[in-house]
């Protein structure tokens, strides 16, 4: 009975072995099936709503009509690296140009500014008369002049024809007392006459430094805008090869954002 027992407890084990051994078989393999396929979904998931959320990205970027204007000059989305280290006939070198020439245009404005501010703070020397004012002033002082002289001369002759006679009339004497007289005046108002001049033409010298120094001031506020103005706008036409797109503001806010601008 004993030895029963033990062989037929021997033979069910061996036969109820062989169910378990199944099952556990099949728990095991469909547990790493399952989770594969979990994990396939969840992967695939990821990468495609990834790509989605990419493509939607960089389509908002921009839209197809600025870049199609800027054409060539979508190279300026180049990386800085890139427009460092571009060749200068290249399109991204060209696209580096402009930069430059873009901000020193910009620095160019600041210079204009402090210019113009040197030609405000210049007009506050005014002298209040003009070059061409304070030249006739001095051509007039010195008509004058030549007049008053002339008038001396002439009463200077007068007075010695008078001296030279040995006996004079009374008339005659009376006469030299006026002439004296009238030298005298005559003198007097060519003294003033000439302070007169003196005066005006240091009024001239003034007049002219103000306006020779205004002029220089006013040029360079001019060149300070103008020139760089023309450097980049011409640094523009080499980058778009000769298209001008300075007024399309989408297109000019595009290429500026691209460059950092």
């Amino acid at each position: 009975m004993k030895n029963l027992t033990k062989a037929v407890m021997t033979a069910l084990v061996t036969t109820l072995a062989v169910p378990v051994a199944s099952t556990s078989i099949m728990l095991v393999s469909a547990e790493p099936a399952l989770a594969k396929g979990k994990d396939k979904e969840k992967g695939g998931g990821k990468e495609k709503g990834g790509s989605k959320s990419q493509g939607g990205s960089k389509a908002s970027n921009g839209n197809g009509a600025v870049r199609s204007t800027l054409k060539g000059a979508n190279a300026s989305n180049a990386s800085a690296r890139a427009l460092e280290v571009a060749n200068e006939n290249s399109r991204v070198g060209k696209a580096a140009a402009y930069r430059d020439a873009t901000v020193a245009a910009d620095e160019a404005e600041g210079t204009a500014a402090a210019a113009a501010a040197a030609v405000e703070a210049h007009k506050e020397t005014d002298p209040g008369v003009t070059e061409a004012e304070a030249q006739a002033a001095v051509d007039g002082l010195n008509g004058d002049l030549s007049t008053l002289n002339g008038e001396k001369t002439a009463l200077q002759e007068e007075l010695d024809a008078l001296n030279e006679k040995t006996e004079l009339t009374e008339d005659e004497a009376a006469r030299v007392a006026e002439l004296e007289g009238e030298l005298t005046a005559k003198d007097d108002q060519i003294a003033q006459t000439e302070t007169d001049l003196a005066a005006a033409e240091a009024d001239l010298e003034v007049a002219k430094a103000y306006e020779e120094e205004l002029a220089r001031l006013e040029a360079e506020e001019a060149e300070a805008a103008e020139a760089a103005a023309a450097a980049q706008h011409d640094s523009l036409l080499v980058l778009t090869d000769g298209r001008d797109i300075s007024e399309d503001e989408a297109a000019m806010e595009e290429l500026h954002g691209n460059l950092g601008l």
